[in-house]
């Protein structure tokens, strides 16, 4: 529809109860949300601005004071201008209304703001706490790592002048020196008895086999006592007075646990990566890729560098 006054369509407005034209709420000089508060019954009686000044205007009379007039119609103004605001009065008390919920919320949410402030200053204490915890712990794993290594080292040293031997059967009543002498004699090696420190038999860890350790006072006997071994090749219980025993024997550098398993992942990686040679010498690990390259020495599971 248009609005009788500006001729503009609109969709939604006033009319009056009077006149019953249809005017938009800037023509009708109301706002759409005064206009809806008014209810059905002040909606009934609504006059438009025009019709409100004729109820309102004085019967004419045989003559009007030029001042009265201007009064009057002065007053008309101020009392078209006032019919709004009991409007005015509705919408400033809903803007009063709704900025006191505003602030409220404010309130609300600055206090939450405050609560989780003092959450992540707490967080972050805690972080750092961990932090300084983690460092320790960090540093601690290092100093344990260190000490595992130095102790490691150590308890190879202390076997730096023992022999182990495999594959010797085990015999009731059995003179460990008479074995070790019959090993000399097989391997073509020999030397005065005087030189064992001490001869024993040692269970191996997971198997019914022991082993024979054969602790030297000299060192570079020991080691000649090993590579005479070594280049028997093939050396068999038969060899040593055990006939029709074919089990094979085996003379070593006497190595820790933590040796034997790095001896045999550095086996298996110079496997993989092509080296040729892989040998043990004064306790130490030793690997060659070729009869031309350098001999390198592998000290750490960490560390196989040479291989890599």
């Amino acid at each position: 529809m248009k609005c009788a006054e500006c001729g503009v369509s609109f969709n939604d407005g006033v009319q009056c109860s009077t006149c019953k034209k249809h005017l938009d709420f800037k023509c009708a000089n109301i706002s759409e949300a005064g206009y809806k508060k008014l209810g059905a019954d002040r909606k009934a009686i609504w006059k438009c601005a025009h019709c409100r000044n004729q109820a309102s205007s004085p019967a004419p009379a045989d003559k009007t004071s030029p001042v009265l007039d201007t009064i009057l119609s002065e007053l008309r103004e101020v009392k078209l201008q006032l019919a709004s605001l009991p409007t005015l009065l509705e919408d400033v008390k809903l803007i009063k209304q709704e900025i006191s919920e505003l602030k409220t919320s404010m309130e609300f949410n600055s206090a939450k703001l405050d609560e989780h402030s003092i959450k992540i200053s707490d967080l972050e204490r805690k972080m750092t706490d961990f932090q300084n915890l983690r460092s320790s712990f960090d540093a601690s794993l290092s100093d344990v790592a260190t000490l595992r290594k130095d102790l490691a080292a150590k308890e190879q040293w202390a076997r730096l002048n023992s022999v182990e031997v495999k594959g010797v059967p085990v015999k009731s009543g059995e003179n460990l020196f008479t074995v070790t002498e019959a090993l000399t004699k097989a391997v073509g090696y020999g030397f005065p008895k005087t030189q064992i420190n001490y001869i024993s038999r040692v269970p191996v860890h997971n198997s019914k086999e022991k082993t024979i350790i054969i602790n030297f006072l000299n060192r570079y006997i020991k080691e000649e006592f090993i590579a005479a071994a070594r280049s028997k090749k093939i050396l068999t219980a038969a060899d040593i007075g055990f006939e029709g025993n074919s089990q094979r024997i085996f003379v070593n550098d006497h190595l820790t646990p933590d040796s034997k398993n790095l001896l045999t992942k550095t086996k298996s990686l110079a496997k993989e990566k092509g080296y040729n040679y892989v040998w043990v010498k004064f306790c130490k690990i030793h690997v060659r890729k070729n009869d031309t390259s350098r001999v390198f020495i592998v000290t750490c599971e960490k560390k196989p560098c040479h291989l890599l």
